[in-house]
């Protein structure tokens, strides 16, 4: 333990001969492999310390028999020097007495202080010279004050929107339900299936079952703010299949196909699954109705991207997987720049779109990007990323 201990450990006798010294010490003087027991301990200090040493040092722990925090420059085997805080005790053992020193090396601490001191020199001539500092902590201090009160304005907004988020999502969703079951009774108790007044009842129907759904897609986007995507590893074909089942349409006239092998990636695969089901049902709401049947391809593969979109001229290509989905629909019925927004407006409609809206809030959240494009009459295409982990 002697020897392990990362700082000087050393003794001396009362008539100053070295009795040991340890491995710190010898290694730091560059006297490591030097036997130098039985040498005069004042011989390792420079001239100064060695005339504090005897003038000093040595008279104070005779008297006191210990002494605190000696400040002592030791040389070095290259002529180098050490300074060196020493603690010192005296232990008698009968009638002979040792000193046992132990020090830590001080030169990275002296040059703190020198820069702690030159630091507190500046700031104090800084303060001293800028008359207008406390005019302009002052202002910075009124300004904190005016963001507190922003930040709790916006914080009302926040819990206000939520509200009404509630009410929309939630105590709407009943009536509807309501009208929805209601119609359904009356179909099918009182009505005849071909009757004016039945096909009536189904458009009914279908506007308040959309409305419901729609309710529901709004519900799940403003939900999005406050999850966190779990990733687990994800098959691509396992998910597609998975969401054409919710999607819960027996239409022969819709055909999509997928790559039955695709590389395993990572994502929150319940967001996963509604993605692609509102990727379909918007497929499915503007497929073209001079068209037999709705064709739809999904394709993947693996790729490297840069991951700074935003950031100019900076480069940093880690890998994603690639997801192009494609139909033969009508098309973009507004500019592509618009697609993603919940309301589209253009010169000749306004529409309201949260099912794709609700789309790259789902591709944000697992940090990867989409984009649109399509030619009106002959389809859409998205190009989708998602990070590999």
């Amino acid at each position: 333990m002697f020897n392990a201990v990362p700082c000087f450990l050393l003794s001396f006798s009362e008539d100053g001969k070295i009795i040991r010294i340890n491995a710190e010490a010898r290694l730091k003087l560059g006297i490591e492999q030097l036997d130098i027991a039985g040498s005069q301990f004042e011989l390792l200090l420079t001239v100064g310390s060695r005339i504090f040493f005897q003038t000093h040092f040595y008279p104070l722990i005779k008297m006191q028999g210990s002494a605190r925090e000696i400040f002592l420059t030791f040389k070095t085997a290259n002529g180098g020097s050490i300074p060196v805080l020493l603690n010192v005790d005296v232990i008698h053992s009968g009638e002979i007495s040792e000193f046992f020193c132990a020090g830590m090396i001080i030169s990275n601490r002296n040059r703190f202080e020198k820069e702690l001191l030159e630091a507190k020199r500046v700031a104090e001539e800084t303060l001293a010279e800028n008359a207008e500092l406390n005019a302009v902590k002052n202002s910075l201090l009124q300004h904190q004050k005016e963001l507190e009160l922003q930040f709790r304005t916006l914080k009302s907004l926040k819990e206000q929107q939520q509200e009404i988020f509630k009410i929309i999502t939630h105590d709407l969703q009943e009536p509807l339900r309501k009208t929805v079951f209601t119609g359904n009774f009356l179909l099918e108790e009182h009505l005849g299936a071909q009757s004016d007044t039945a096909d009536k009842l189904r458009k009914i129907i279908g506007y308040n079952t959309e409305m419901r759904e729609m309710l529901l897609t709004l519900q799940r986007y403003e939900e999005l703010d406050n999850k966190n995507p779990v990733h687990k590893s994800i098959q691509l074909e396992a998910v597609i299949q998975q969401a054409i089942r919710q999607l819960n349409s027996d239409d022969g006239s819709i055909m999509i196909t997928y790559p039955s092998l695709s590389p395993v990636f990572y994502a929150d695969k319940d967001l996963l699954i509604r993605f692609f089901v509102e990727l379909f049902r918007n497929s499915i709401n503007n497929r073209d109705p001079q068209r037999d049947r709705l064709e739809i391809k999904i394709s993947i593969i693996e790729t490297k991207k840069n991951v700074f979109v935003e950031s100019y001229n900076k480069y940093q290509y880690e890998k994603f997987v690639k997801l192009t989905y494609t139909d033969n629909g009508q098309g973009f019925l507004t500019d592509s720049s618009l697609v993603f927004q919940i309301l589209q407006k253009s010169a000749h409609f306004n529409k309201i779109n949260i099912g794709m809206a609700f789309c790259r809030r789902i591709v944000e959240k697992h940090m990867g990007s989409i984009v649109a494009k399509s030619v009106k009459g002959n389809g859409v295409g998205y190009t989708i990323f998602f990070p590999q982990q």
